[in-house]
C-alpha cells in the first residue's frame, strides 16, 4: 500500500476514532476556576460534562470541510453526533455522513449515506469501569483528558467563555474546552490539518429523543473496537 494511501486511511481512522470518543477536556468559565483547579475528594462518574443538555454546532474545515452538531443529554451519558462533510488527502476524497450514538452500554457509529453501521461497546462505561478500579479525584471529564494523555498547555477566550487549552501530542491535537465540552479543536497530523470549530451552542434545553434512536432500515455490524485500532497500528508501523 502506498504511503499516501495509507495516509488516507490513517486520517479517515483518526476522524472515526475522534468520534468514537470525543475529546473531552476541561474549561470552565472564569466563575467555574475554583472548582476546576481545586480537586475534588471523589469523582462523580454520572457526570461527562459540565452542563446537564446542549445542542453544540460546528463548523469543520481544512482536510475535512462540512458541519457537525452534537447533542447530549443526561450530563453528556446519553449523546449523539451527526457529521456532514467531506474528507480530501493526498488526492482522494470521501464523503462523510455519519450518525454517531452513545446511549446506554453500546456506541453505534452509523453510515446515514450506505444505511450501515457499527456496534461497539460504550466506551465512557468502559473509562469508568477502569478508573473505579483506581483513587480517582477530580471530574470525570478531566479524568477522560488525562487518559487520553493531553497535558494543560494554557487558557484562552473563545465564543465570550473562558477555556482551558490542552494538548495531545501523540495525536497532534490542541483542544479548547467549557465545562469539559470541547468547543475548538485542531488536529495536525502527517500534513493534514482539521479544524472543529463551534458556532453556537444552546445550553439547558431540552432534547428530542428521536435524536438518540437508531434509523430506520439499518444494518449493524458488531465489532471489537480494540481489534480495529490494534489492526491500524500494524499497517501503520
Amino acid at each position: 500500500m502506498g504511503n499516501k494511501m495509507k495516509d488516507f486511511y490513517r486520517i479517515t481512522f483518526l476522524t472515526f476514532l475522534f468520534s468514537v470518543l470525543i475529546f473531552i477536556s476541561g474549561c470552565s468559565d472564569s466563575t467555574d476556576k475554583e472548582s476546576t483547579d481545586k480537586k475534588v475528594s471523589t469523582t462523580d462518574f454520572s457526570k461527562r460534562y459540565g452542563i446537564k443538555s446542549a445542542i453544540v454546532e460546528y463548523t469543520i474545515t481544512g482536510s475535512q470541510s462540512g458541519t457537525k452538531t452534537l447533542y447530549f443529554d443526561n450530563w453528556g451519558m446519553k449523546q449523539a453526533e451527526y457529521t456532514n462533510s467531506v474528507l480530501q488527502i493526498a488526492g482522494f476524497s470521501k464523503n462523510i455522513n455519519l450518525l454517531n450514538i452513545i446511549k446506554d452500554d453500546s456506541n453505534y457509529i452509523i453510515d446515514l449515506d450506505r444505511k450501515t453501521g457499527t456496534k461497539t461497546k460504550n466506551p465512557i462505561k468502559k473509562l469508568i469501569n477502569e478508573l473505579q478500579n483506581q483513587k480517582s479525584f477530580g471530574e470525570f471529564g478531566e479524568q477522560i483528558l488525562l487518559n487520553s494523555g493531553a497535558m494543560k498547555t494554557g487558557r484562552e477566550e473563545f465564543m465570550d467563555k473562558e477555556c482551558d487549552i490542552y494538548e495531545i501530542p501523540n495525536a497532534g491535537t490542541k483542544i479548547w474546552i467549557w465545562k469539559w465540552i470541547p468547543l475548538k479543536t485542531i488536529t495536525k497530523s502527517g500534513g493534514i490539518e482539521i479544524n472543529s470549530v463551534a458556532k453556537k451552542i444552546d445550553v439547558d434545553v431540552n432534547i428530542p429523543s428521536e435524536k438518540f434512536n437508531l434509523p430506520e432500515d439499518i444494518v449493524i455490524t458488531e465489532v471489537d473496537l480494540d481489534d480495529i485500532e490494534n489492526q491500524m497500528r500494524q499497517q501503520n508501523k
